[in-house]
C-alpha cells in the first residue's frame, strides 16, 4: 500500500473569518475553499498559544508551549548560547524550543522512510533545523533579502521600510497599510511557495514525504503588492461591536504596548478600514500560493496520494478590543483556520468539533501509519475525518501565553473554553468569564455576576486540573489565587 504524502501549509497570523468558504467577511480564498470541498474545515480551532514560535513548536512536538522545554521569555530561558536564541524581528520573542529529548513529528516520519523538507518561516532555532528536516530554505529574512536584491528589487522586504514600523521602542509593525512596489510573483510568500514547489519536484521519488510550506503573511506589516493591495473596498468593512476596550478587562490592557499602538493608529474605526482590507488582500495573496502548491501536486501526479493540511499559527486582533497584533485570549487572536483535505476524507465539510493546532501531529502520524507518542497532548482527528464520529473525545480546549518582555506591559494568562463559555486566568489581574453564545464579541465579563459563580467554579477547576496534568510552572500561583479568593469570600 502506498504511504500517504503530507503537505502542511502554515500561514502566519490569519483569522478564521478570512476563509471565504465561511462567508463571514468579504475576503475571498477560492483555493482554500477548494480544499474544503474535498475535505473539512474545523472552524472552531484554537491555537495552543497565540504567538508564532511557541505555536509552531506545538505543531511539531505535540506539546503545549510550557512543556516544550523552552519558554517564552528571556527571564525563563536561563543561560543559552547565542545560536540557541531565536529573535523574531516583529515579535521580539526570545525562545529555545530545541526539545531534543521529546518525540518529534519528523523523527517518527523519518523512521518510517519519509523525506522531510521545509520552506519558509521557522523561528524554532536554527541549530536544530538539520536534525528535523533533510532539506530546508527560506527560514531567514536575509535569504529573501539577498534573493530579491539579485532579482533587482532591493527594497522588497517589508520590514526594511521604517514607515511601517513603530516610532516607539521596540520598533514593532504598525497597522499602516502600504503598497509594495514589486511584482506579486516576487513577493516573500511567492518566493517561499517557489521553494516548496522546487523541493517537491526535486524530492527523492522513491520516498513518501512531509513537505512544509510556512508563509510569512498575512503577518504585518501590511505592505503588499498589487493587485492585492487594492483588491477590497474599504467601505465593505463595518465597525465591529468590540472595537473599543470595554469594562471588565484586566487593567494591563489599557497599558498594553498594543493598545498604545492602537491609539497611535486611531481610535476612530475609519483609520482601520484600509488596514483590514489590506489584510484581506494579503490573505488572498496567500491563497493564490496555496493554489500553486496544489497544482504542483497535480502536475507531479501525487495529488490523490497527498493529505493537505492548511492552518495558521494564530490570529490577529485588527484593532478589536482596542488592541493590535495577537497574544490575546480573545477570539480574534485565538481562533485559527484548520483544514484537512484529501480524496479519502469522508465527513461534512464544516465541523465545530473542539479542536486545536496541537491535534495536527497525532493526526498526521495516524494518517501515515506511525505510532503516536504517549507524550502527545493533542487528539488524533482521524475518526472525524473518516466520518466515524462528529466530535472529539475532549470537552474543553486550553491555551496560554507569556508576554514577550517587559515592554509588552501585560501579564501571563491561561484559558479554557468549551466553545460555550470561556474562562481566562490573568496572572496578578482580574479573571475573565464570557458566555460565547450570548456574547460572541466578549464585551461582558461575567466574573462579577452572582449568576455565573457556578460556571466560574467549574472552569477554574478545569483549568487547574490541566495545569497540574501538564506541569504548568504557574500552577502554584494559580492555586494561591484560588485560595485567596476563597478566603476573601468567607
Amino acid at each position: 500500500m502506498t504511504k500517504k504524502n503530507i503537505m502542511l501549509i502554515i500561514s502566519d497570523q490569519q483569522r478564521t473569518d478570512t476563509i471565504g468558504y465561511l462567508s463571514r467577511t468579504p475576503c475571498r480564498t477560492p483555493h482554500i475553499d477548494a480544499l474544503i470541498d474535498h475535505g473539512v474545515i474545523f472552524e472552531k480551532t484554537i491555537t495552543p498559544t497565540p504567538v508564532c514560535t511557541p505555536a509552531r513548536a506545538s505543531i511539531f512536538t505535540g506539546l503545549y508551549a510550557h512543556q516544550a522545554r523552552g519558554t517564552y521569555a528571556k527571564d525563563h530561558i536561563g543561560p543559552l548560547r547565542d545560536d540557541q536564541i531565536t529573535v523574531d524581528a516583529t515579535d521580539m520573542l526570545l525562545c529555545d524550543y530545541s526539545c531534543r529529548e521529546k518525540p518529534l513529528l519528523t523523527d517518527a516520519l523519518k523512521a518510517e522512510g519519509y523525506y522531510c523538507c521545509y520552506a519558509g518561516k521557522w523561528h524554532i532555532g536554527d541549530d536544530i533545523f538539520d536534525d528535523w528536516f533533510e532539506d530546508h530554505h527560506g527560514e531567514t529574512d536575509q535569504q529573501y533579502i539577498d534573493w530579491s536584491s539579485e532579482q533587482g528589487y532591493p527594497d522588497a522586504w517589508s520590514l526594511s521600510d521604517s514607515s511601517v514600523r513603530s516610532h516607539r521602542d521596540p520598533p514593532m509593525s504598525i497597522p499602516r497599510a502600504k503598497e509594495n512596489k514589486i511584482p506579486h510573483e516576487k513577493s516573500n510568500d511567492a518566493w517561499i511557495a517557489d521553494l516548496a514547489i522546487a523541493m517537491i519536484e526535486e524530492r527523492p521519488k522513491d520516498k513518501p514525504f512531509l513537505a512544509v510550506c510556512s508563509m510569512i503573511g498575512p503577518h504585518q506589516p501590511f505592505k503588499i503588492p498589487e493587485p492585492y493591495f487594492s483588491m477590497y473596498d474599504d467601505e465593505e468593512v463595518p465597525e465591529p461591536p468590540n472595537f473599543h476596550l470595554t469594562e471588565g478587562k484586566p487593567k494591563c490592557k489599557e497599558e498594553s504596548f498594543y493598545h498604545t499602538l492602537w491609539e497611535d493608529h486611531g481610535s476612530d474605526w475609519s483609520a482601520w478600514k484600509k488596514s483590514v482590507t489590506t489584510y484581506w488582500g494579503f490573505v488572498t495573496h496567500i491563497d493564490d500560493q496555496v493554489g500553486r502548491l496544489v497544482q504542483c501536486l497535480k502536475n507531479e501526479g501525487i495529488y490523490e496520494d497527498t493529505l493537505i493540511i492548511f492552518c495558521s499559527d494564530h490570529g490577529e486582533m485588527l484593532g478589536q478590543h482596542g488592541l493590535w497584533h495577537k497574544m490575546q485570549a480573545y477570539e480574534e487572536s485565538l481562533r485559527v483556520p484548520m483544514v484537512f483535505s484529501a480524496p479519502w476524507i469522508n465527513c461534512d465539510n464544516r465541523s465545530t468539533a473542539l479542536t486545536s493546532l496541537i491535534d495536527i501531529p497525532p493526526t498526521i502520524l495516524s494518517a501515515t501509519g506511525c505510532s503516536i507518542p504517549d507524550t502527545y497532548e493533542g487528539e488524533d482527528l482521524s475518526a472525524l475525518l473518516n466520518g466515524k464520529c462528529n466530535r472529539t473525545a475532549r470537552s474543553v480546549l486550553f491555551s496560554e501565553h507569556k508576554p514577550d518582555g517587559d515592554y509588552h506591559r501585560e501579564t501571563d494568562w491561561r484559558m479554557v473554553t468549551d466553545n460555550k463559555f470561556k474562562y481566562i486566568w490573568n496572572r496578578g489581574e482580574c479573571e475573565e468569564l464570557y458566555n460565547l453564545e450570548s456574547d460572541p464579541w466578549e464585551k461582558v465579563n461575567l466574573t462579577s455576576s452572582n449568576l455565573d459563580n457556578e460556571h466560574l467554579v467549574i472552569y477554574r477547576n478545569l483549568l487547574g486540573e490541566w495545569m497540574e496534568k501538564t506541569k504548568d510552572p504557574l500552577q502554584e500561583e494559580f492555586l494561591t489565587d484560588e485560595r485567596n479568593r476563597v478566603n476573601s469570600d468567607q
